[in-house]
């Protein structure tokens, strides 16, 4: 009998870890969660695949920019360091990343890119931060290609929305595979590296469309 694959979730000490551990479990694998605090961790060998969870934003310092005045300051720097730390590993042992939100955002600044800290005071037209339920499909999101077409199809799709940041500058070494209407980034991946991040919330999503659980299938590292 095939042996599953235990995913470490990386989250901050304040996010509900339940839905995350409930998509990767309902993907077949076992889930353990690592949050910040005291010395950094040693990525245990039994771990076949990491996801990067959502939560409190990338310290702007991280890419180039000062905190903007305009929005509240909700960053959590042990997280930051954390994951840096935690990428460092997973990336050198070639395992699935896969980026969630905060998680996408943090991949794309790891590899160089950038963030627009305030959506709300861009051009951007969809509600990209509604006060709406975690799970509530506020706008569309057409996949580009990658493993995000494969799962989700070319047709455009409804996604949650819990972010006031986003992509601005995309690293190098990323490919959109995934924009709203209005060209904000939604999703980007790395083939070459088994890299796949989303701006919305697919385990949110999932339990009701199992498209979105779809998604999660790669970090057994078979497709």
């Amino acid at each position: 009998m095939p042996q599953t694959t235990n995913v470490a979730i990386s989250l901050g000490a304040a996010t509900d870890p339940v839905p995350y551990v409930r998509a990767v479990e309902a993907a077949g694998f076992a889930a353990r969660v690592f949050t910040p605090g005291g010395r950094l961790p040693t990525l245990p060998m039994d771990i076949g695949a990491i996801v990067f969870g959502g939560g409190a934003a990338v310290m702007p310092s991280r890419f180039g920019q000062d905190h903007d005045p305009a929005i509240k300051r909700a960053v959590d720097e042990d997280r930051d360091a954390m994951e840096w730390h935690l990428a460092d590993q997973a990336l050198a042992r070639g395992l699935p990343v896969m980026g969630i939100c905060r998680g996408m955002q943090f991949l794309n600044v790891y590899f160089g890119g950038t963030l627009c800290q305030n959506l709300a005071a861009g051009s951007w037209q969809d509600d990209h931060r509604p006060d709406l339920p975690r799970d509530a499909e506020t706008h569309a999101v057409i996949a580009r290609g990658g493993r995000v077409r494969d799962c989700l199809g070319d047709r455009p799709f409804m996604v949650n929305s819990i972010h006031r940041q986003g992509i601005a500058d995309l690293a190098a070494t990323l490919t959109a595979t995934a924009t709203t209407g209005d060209g904000l980034i939604e999703a980007c991946e790395d083939p070459s590296r088994n890299i796949v991040a989303v701006q919305w919330h697919p385990e949110e999503l999932a339990p009701r469309n199992p498209a979105h659980l779809r998604l999660f299938a790669f970090l057994g590292g078979g497709e």
